[in-house]
């Protein structure tokens, strides 16, 4: 079954030339990961995972491009940052954007309580 497409809202008309492929791709793989958890075809932290990797190409052709260095951060703020991208993508659809935000900050509750997300990233 395919999965459902959610766009995160509508880039302006000139965005697209400026940013680099690594940039454009990264972001495209992050907001199909976005739409995995919010279908629920994947756990929060798998998508932690799969999201650290899908940034790291365009973390580095960033550093290239301004000379600033970037940051890694742990799994715990990937996962929150997973949550903030699925509440923006359903901001038009606030009832759903409850939901599956709730259903993830039980997911990250339950990591967490578990000792299941490590507080390092993987390198």
């Amino acid at each position: 079954m395919p999965t459902k497409t959610y766009p995160a809202g509508k880039p302006a008309p000139n965005a697209a030339p400026a940013l680099p492929k690594a940039v454009l791709l990264g972001l495209q793989q992050k907001q199909a990961i976005i739409n995995q958890v919010i279908d629920g075809h994947l756990p929060l932290s798998e998508a932690a995972g799969r999201f650290q990797v899908a940034h790291q190409a365009a973390r580095v052709c960033l550093e290239r491009a301004t000379g600033v260095p970037g940051h890694t951060i742990d799994n715990e703020a990937v996962c929150r940052t997973i949550i903030g991208w699925v509440y923006l993508t359903l901001i038009d659809r606030p009832e759903q954007a409850d939901r599956v935000s709730e259903r993830l900050e039980v997911e990250l509750r339950d990591l967490l309580n578990r000792n299941a997300l490590s507080k390092t990233p993987p390198h």
